[in-house]
């Protein structure tokens, strides 16, 4: 059956809202990772021990792995051997998940390349006293912004999460690394990273659909990746801040815990349909409160504004054309499995929020 036409309408203008929250979010998200650029870069740098000492073997591998995985010829291998595979067993998905991340590293990377010298800012072996400084159109070392490696393993990494959904975390946890790994490294900033990962993200998710979503796609991707990219944000300003007792801190604290249980009790009930299950609960409306705790468990105004930004694009995205169904209880062993890994991550998120307040101080 057709929708009404005012529905379609209500229907872009929701998601629509949605994509607008979620840009604001990453912006703002941006805007509170760069005060953490450099002062990352000096913990980094700490890490390791004078020049003519044994470096330290883990640091040193890490880095070393994720700069050879996230090299272009190491991604075009892997989009041939998926080509070789779809087309020597005749696998459309596979031949498509090859075509597809061949298109969206060459995207990341002509669009990578072209940022890094109009931005021109430097890598952070060149900082000194910590200053922001930009030299468009200069030589190398003045290529920071975006990552690169970043920008083409997360290209990558979302075609292939698309194509292999059952397999899309282990694909985007190698992704993350391999951007870790230049921070650890030393050739990126944090700020740099995370924008070689929006990058990639959007490209991959326009190769993975149809040329003509293409603004689909951008909105689907921004959406999509803004909650993980406000998480890394309230991660670090958790570990870098200590507890205060000055005001507003023990107020978003505590009321944050609150919220976040309650919108985790609100969830078990909207899963379980007990027959006093308010009808106005809906899951999406459930998981928002426990997001907002959560965001608040950081004491900081400026996270919590983030956070609810978030929350109130991923309700609006649960707005259009349909309704939410009604779930009727657990459905079989692997649904009650996720749901119980649901509720101990939650928990296990508050637990964390507490234990590694100001743990890094920088």
């Amino acid at each position: 059956m057709a929708l009404p036409r005012f529905a379609i309408c209500d229907s872009r203008f929701t998601s629509a809202a949605a994509v607008l929250l979620s840009v604001c979010a990453l912006i703002l998200t941006f805007v509170g990772l760069f005060e953490w650029d450099v002062p990352l870069t000096r913990f980094v740098r700490s890490l390791y021990p004078p020049p003519g000492s044994d470096p330290n073997p883990w640091l040193l591998q890490f880095s070393n792995v994720g700069d050879r995985l996230g090299k272009g010829e190491s991604l075009v291998i892997l989009s041939l051997a998926l080509l070789a595979v779809g087309y020597g067993l005749k696998h459309p998905q596979w031949k498509d998940a090859g075509w597809q991340s061949l298109i969206a590293h060459g995207l990341a990377a002509l669009s990578a390349n072209i940022l890094k010298h109009v931005i021109g800012r430097p890598r952070p072996k060149f900082m000194h006293a910590g200053n922001l400084e930009l030299s468009p159109v200069s030589g190398s070392g003045w290529d920071s912004f975006p990552s690169g490696h970043a920008a083409a393993a997360f290209a990558v990494a979302t075609v292939l999460a698309v194509r292999f959904p059952r397999a899309r975390w282990p694909i985007l946890a190698a992704a993350v690394a391999i951007a870790a790994s230049r921070v650890i490294r030393g050739s990126h900033y944090l700020t740099d990273v995370a924008g070689g990962t929006a990058l990639g993200c959007i490209m991959g998710m326009i190769a993975a659909h149809s040329w003509r979503e293409w603004r689909a796609s951008i909105g689907m991707a921004i959406c999509r990746m803004t909650p993980f990219f406000v998480a890394t944000l309230a991660f670090v300003w958790t570990i870098v801040h200590l507890p205060s007792e000055a005001w507003p801190f023990q107020q978003l604290l505590w009321g944050g815990l609150l919220l976040a249980l309650a919108g985790l009790v609100g969830h078990v009930l909207w899963m379980v349909r007990w027959s006093w299950c308010p009808a106005w609960l809906s899951g999406s409306l459930a998981r928002g409160l426990v997001g907002l705790g959560l965001g608040m468990t950081t004491g900081s105004p400026f996270v919590t504004v983030i956070v609810l930004l978030v929350c109130a694009a991923h309700w609006l995205e649960g707005l259009p054309g349909q309704v939410e169904p009604m779930a009727e209880g657990h459905r079989g062993l692997w649904p009650a499995m996720a749901e119980g890994l649901f509720v101990a991550a939650t928990l296990l998120v508050l637990v964390a929020s507490y234990a590694l307040k100001g743990i890094v101080p920088m």
